[in-house]
């Protein structure tokens, strides 16, 4: 049954619904030991827009309260106490933050779908797939972009109570699937994180504007005076660049003018090959080459032209000024003063996204990744405590390296961090190469800092699923160097070898990724039936037999089958070992974060402190926190002890160390 709660009733005269009071719908509600919710609103930005009603109730009865006319402070303490079933959650408990309301307990049917289904791309986790794939019940979703215009209807309050009658039976079914697939812990984790994730958005991050204002000059500036250099080049020698030139004279400009437009690759592209820069780069969906000037295409062959550089610098210049400039004062909510992002809670690797695509015709705003601003301090300084408050920046030491050697468990690698040693990169350089074999890694650090690099950017590549020729690739090197490297770090950390060969076998065999036994959370792999299905062809008795043949004929059955055939294979197979070492790491660190937020999140709870102690960001290994300058001392070791207890979780042999700083500025 349907209960409307409303004082103007004489709006609503139906027989599709009853009216009720708010003390009866209590008294309901309360009987109920969880209770499916959600909400109706004008709009999506809960700092902008106001709530029309919220649903509550299970699948027998559904009361929607008008929040036009009923203060939803009525149902405080029962959305306070009681367990809620919530498909995206993130959304309905960012208004319920504006009234200060903060649920205990929620099921969230939304991530719960996400985290089954985490990896396959064609799995839909919206409401109405999950009521027809867990209920047999088809949802009219038609209405749902009329609502903020047509208000609070007859028709509106029929598809609201819908929208909350199958939560509970939803949740029943996913549960009894994650217990199946070992993805409990894993939903219970993020069901406590999609509260701190909301307060984070709702938190927001200060950003001073005049300081924003000169940076962003000063960007527009640099950008223009290299637009000039990269102009003057072609227009300097006329003769030989004369496609890039437009001879027209013109009313307001004097000579011939340069008429590429330096921000398109369609037309630098033509020029960079006509200078001898290989533009070629080999695409990772398709496998093949293709024309590109990104900077890890170009960086390397500095050399071969001076325009690389000066190139590179504008481009540095002009992503500033386009994606770090006058653009973000639009992004501040002016109730607030403050920036209000977007967070993506889980990405197939675990972790965190940030920003949000804006859309007209959807009416949906754009908002910035605060998880990408540039780390350097001229950008950084910029975001800034509020008033008279401070920020406590906290970040794990090392989290990847650490959460690493937990899993792989190598012998030397223990050593370093029972030695308390401070540069890994010296340490692995010394393992690695072995002139440096007994130097001090303090003499590596300072008298080779070539080699150390080498390593640093080795241990990178290889710990994300890298091999010898994408160690030559990043570090610019020789193929047959970046494949000594590669074979000499194995050599040194065979624990490591071990633990890579192990991850990579289970990914194969099993066809997800498991990031770890304590959440137990998973990344299935999209096109594992493909695989498989290639595997069984070539794994055929006979097959290699007639591989060799046919290609030493390089016959068309070769060319045109065997081939394709094989190369599809490998380059799925290698796509899913690379992912197996990446994910878990990423995933596993992920999932510490969300864990030490989660810590936080209730002690600011438990002692009173929520919406007078905000959380301005996360970002990946670091947490913010900005209070009164009186509070901090004592929250940075609150935040501190929340990190660590949190890593302790993950990492039994190597504890995760957090180190907070106390600093105005965005800064650590």
């Amino acid at each position: 049954m349907i209960y409307l709660i409303t004082k103007q009733k004489e709006l609503f005269e139906t027989t599709e619904y009853k009216h009720c009071d708010i003390e009866y719908s209590l008294k309901c509600l309360n009987k109920l030991e969880s209770i499916s919710f959600d909400t109706e609103t004008n709009g999506l930005e809960p700092y902008k827009h106001k709530l029309i009603c919220i649903q509550l109730g299970n699948n027998e009865n559904q009361f929607i309260i008008d929040c036009n006319t009923i203060d939803i402070l009525e149902y405080k303490e029962l959305l306070e106490t009681k367990e809620l079933i919530i498909h995206n959650a993130k959304f309905d408990l960012g208004f319920l933050y504006q009234y200060k309301i903060v649920p205990t307990k929620l099921f969230d049917t939304f991530l719960a779908e996400k985290i089954l289904t985490t990896g396959l791309s064609r799995a839909r986790r919206g409401l109405n797939y999950c009521a027809l794939k867990y209920c047999d019940v088809n949802l009219d979703k038609s209405i749902r972009l009329e609502i903020a215009k047509e208000g609070l209807t007859t028709r509106v309050i029929q598809y609201s109570a819908d929208d909350v009658k199958y939560l509970e039976i939803i949740k029943d079914k996913q549960i009894e699937k994650a217990k199946e697939e070992g993805l409990l812990q894993a939903i219970f984790l993020d069901n406590h994180y999609v509260k701190v994730l909301t307060y984070i958005e709702h938190s927001g991050m200060y950003l001073n504007k005049d300081m924003w204002q000169t940076k962003c000059d000063e960007d527009k500036t640099s950008m223009l005076k290299m637009r000039g250099v990269l102009n003057d080049f072609i227009l300097n020698d006329s003769k030989t660049y004369y496609r890039y030139i437009n001879p027209q004279l013109s009313l307001f400009e004097e000579g011939v003018q340069c008429n590429i437009n330096w921000n398109s690759e369609k037309q630098v592209i033509p020029l960079m090959k006509e200078l001898g820069i290989d533009t070629k780069i080999k695409d990772k969906k398709t496998g093949k080459y293709k024309d590109s000037i990104d900077k890890k295409v170009l960086i390397s062959q500095k050399k071969t032209h001076h325009i690389v550089e000066d190139y590179l610098k504008y481009k540095e210049y002009q992503k500033e000024v386009s994606t770090y400039g006058e653009n973000f004062f639009d992004y501040i909510e002016p109730k607030t003063g403050r920036i209000h992002t977007n967070y993506t809670q889980i990405m197939n690797t675990g972790r965190l996204s940030s920003g949000q695509k804006g859309s007209q015709k959807k009416n949906i705003n754009q908002k910035p990744n605060m998880q990408n601003i540039p780390s350097e301090d001229r950008t950084r300084n910029c975001f800034q405590a509020q008033k008279d408050n401070t920020l406590i920046v906290s970040d794990y030491s090392g989290q990847e390296n650490v959460v690493l050697v937990n899993k792989c468990l190598d012998k030397d690698l223990l050593a370093f961090y029972r030695g308390q040693h401070s540069d890994m990169h010296s340490f692995v350089a010394s393992k690695i190469f072995p002139e440096l074999k007994d130097l001090p890694l303090s003499d590596i650090k300072k008298k080779h800092k070539n080699l150390r690099q080498i390593a640093k950017g080795a241990g990178f590549s290889i710990n994300y699923g890298g091999a010898g020729i994408t160690i030559a690739q990043n570090l610019n090197l020789p193929l047959e160097k970046g494949e000594e490297v590669y074979k000499s770090y194995f050599n040194a950390f065979p624990g490591l070898a071990k633990y890579f060969t192990n991850e990579k076998k289970k990914a194969v065999e099993n066809g997800y990724i498991l990031f770890n036994n304590i959440s137990g959370r998973k990344c299935y792999i999209d096109y594992y039936d493909e695989f498989k299905e290639l595997a069984k062809k070539i794994n055929v008795k006979g097959f290699w037999t007639k591989y060799k043949l046919e290609k030493s004929q390089n016959s068309s059955i070769f060319v045109n089958v065997l081939k394709p055939l094989v190369r599809e294979y490998f380059m799925k197979r290698g796509n899913i070992e690379r992912m197996s070492l990446n994910y878990t790491i990423q995933g596993t660190s992920a999932d510490i974060t969300k864990l030490a937020g989660i810590y936080m999140f209730r002690y600011l709870k438990d002692n009173d402190l929520l919406f007078k102690v905000l959380m301005p960001n996360v970002v990946h290994d670091e947490l913010i926190i900005e209070c009164s300058t009186d509070k901090a001392e004592s929250l940075a070791k609150i935040l501190q002890n929340c990190m660590e207890r949190a890593g302790d979780k993950f990492c039994k042999t190597i504890p995760l160390k957090a180190e907070p700083c106390i600093t105005k500025i965005w800064a650590h």
